[in-house]
């Protein structure tokens, strides 16, 4: 869907980080040491229906890198992703690598893992070009599900939209401006689990009012 009042982007894909993107200085030092912290692309198909925006990637010391830093958290978003039937898991054992997306598209507001998981606000607003460029391609686009605070920020700037008219709410759907839905979440982390900020009911009744919300979309169209 085009997200206005962004310019129209005419490709079918998406703009993405060059593999050696040289836009943030800080992450260029971070990149020369570890080769965990280049640009991760997004995954799932680009015609999906739900796009997934974390904050930043995660790199592992087996050479993996996930969406979120808790593997717990992760795995626990693939499960009811899965019983929703908007991706697949090929595995059983707990790996965070094992889930394929195949109604949804998960992405980073920034594409770059920062030093110390810490990323800087000019460092988010760098790359927001990108997340936008998403939006901007993705036609079937229907709802965003934002996995905290800042990834929500990064989405409603993405579409071109003041912050202050879209407030975060967790575990509720809200209408945009531009008639995009956003999902919020506060972010999935092992600490927000634990202390009950956030739980597997609340979560998993978040993402069935996704589901329920594009197959209400789907049948309308």
């Amino acid at each position: 869907m085009s997200v206005l009042p962004s310019p129209v982007i005419d490709t079918a894909l998406a703009h993405e980080p060059a593999a050696d993107c040289p836009l943030c200085p800080r992450i260029v030092q971070s990149r020369a040491l570890s080769p965990g912290h280049a640009p991760r692309p997004p995954r799932g198909p680009q015609n999906a229906p739900l796009l997934i925006v974390g904050l930043a990637p995660a790199p592992h010391a087996d050479g993996t890198t996930t969406l979120l830093p808790d593997l717990q958290a992760e795995e626990l978003l693939h499960e009811i992703l899965e019983e929703f039937a908007f991706g697949t898991r090929a595995t059983q054992s707990g790996n965070a690598q094992g889930f394929t997306p195949t109604a949804a598209r998960m992405v980073s507001a920034m594409r770059c893992a920062p030093p110390a998981g810490l990323p800087q606000p000019s460092e988010i607003a760098t790359c927001n070009q990108f997340l936008r460029s998403e939006l901007q391609t993705m036609a079937d686009l229907r709802v965003v599900l934002a996995l905290g605070l800042l990834a929500h920020n990064a989405t409603v700037a993405a579409c071109g939209i003041p912050l202050s008219r879209v407030s975060f709410r967790h575990n509720r759907l809200t209408t945009m401006p531009d008639g995009l839905r956003i999902a919020d979440t506060h972010h999935l982390s092992a600490r927000n689990l634990t202390t009950g900020l956030v739980t597997r009911e609340g979560l998993r009744r978040l993402i069935g009012d996704i589901r329920q919300e594009i197959d209400t979309h789907s049948a309308v169209f």
